[in-house]
């Protein structure tokens, strides 16, 4: 397997600047301007392929790590190949020590890297009897931080939003804390995104949806981010007749990111509503 890292020569943490930079780099360095050459046609045709062949690598390289998807998808590979290498039955041996929380949490991984999602799923539930089991405790954190993911995902497949919820929001929080998916920490936060303003509504009581938006709130990703939680609970709000809720939450989007689109839109409708709600206690 190509190592891509080593080819643009940049560290498997390197940012996606650093991969960016380590491209054009290697680019410059075989462009044929930098290789004029006085040698016969011969030796300068050679030369020439070589140094396609080197451009097409590279390429091939960037396209992959330039990529937060590709690029996720091909470290997990790098990690799988590296454990094959171990030269002996790796996976058996984790099967076979059930009662040890260590090696189950290790089988976890080792069977979200070989695609055998639905029997990392049952590790993962029944290692659950084991007392205060977190991957982390047994695992290098990016590496539990990433196997979490994973079984997020299987979660969020398999309809158990709750599930998927809960551990998107822990992983959250720890890269917030120390960054570890960097790259691809976009990726993930929108993953959570989804799953709260599109697939949890609906699904679960409007209280209960509105302590996971507070939740979500809490966690401060990015003021966008926080802003697009905020608006979603103006509307539930509205929709539950708390206007005063309502305007709180319009007022810290207002601090926050008061250029949030269709924002405009938003604060008249809640001071529509305020109008309504201040008519009706004057009535009264």
């Amino acid at each position: 397997m190509k190592n891509y890292y080593e080819i643009l020569g940049v560290n498997p943490d390197s940012s996606p600047q650093d991969i960016k930079s380590a491209f054009r780099r290697q680019a410059k360095r075989l462009h044929p301007d930098m290789h004029y050459s006085t040698e016969n046609t011969k030796v300068r045709e050679s030369s020439a392929t070589i140094r396609e062949s080197a451009m097409r690598l590279i390429l091939e390289a960037y396209k992959i790590l330039s990529d937060a998807e590709k690029r996720r998808t091909y470290d997990r590979e790098l990690r799988r190949r590296e454990r094959e290498n171990k030269g002996f039955d790796y996976h058996e041996f984790l099967k076979q020590r059930t009662d040890d929380p260590e090696s189950q949490a290790k089988l976890v991984v080792y069977d979200l890297l070989h695609d055998l999602n639905e029997e990392a799923l049952l590790v993962y539930e029944r290692s659950k009897a084991f007392p205060d089991f977190r991957l982390e405790r047994w695992l290098e954190r990016g590496e539990a931080m990433d196997a979490e993911y994973c079984i997020a995902e299987e979660y969020e497949k398999r309809g158990k939003y709750i599930k998927a919820y809960q551990i998107y929001k822990k992983i959250i929080t720890m890269e917030l804390e120390k960054p570890w998916f960097r790259y691809y920490f976009d990726v993930v936060a929108l993953k959570f995104r989804f799953l709260i303003l599109q697939k949890l509504p609906g699904r679960i009581d409007e209280e209960d949806y509105l302590d996971r938006l507070d939740e979500a709130i809490g966690l401060q990703i990015a003021p966008r981010e926080t802003a697009q939680y905020l608006r979603k609970k103006v509307e539930v709000s509205l929709h539950r007749g708390d206007v005063e809720a309502a305007h709180e939450a319009l007022l810290q989007i207002s601090q926050i990111y008061p250029k949030l689109a269709g924002f405009a839109a938003l604060r008249k409708k809640v001071e529509h509503a305020l109008d309504r709600h201040v008519a009706e206690d004057t009535v009264l």
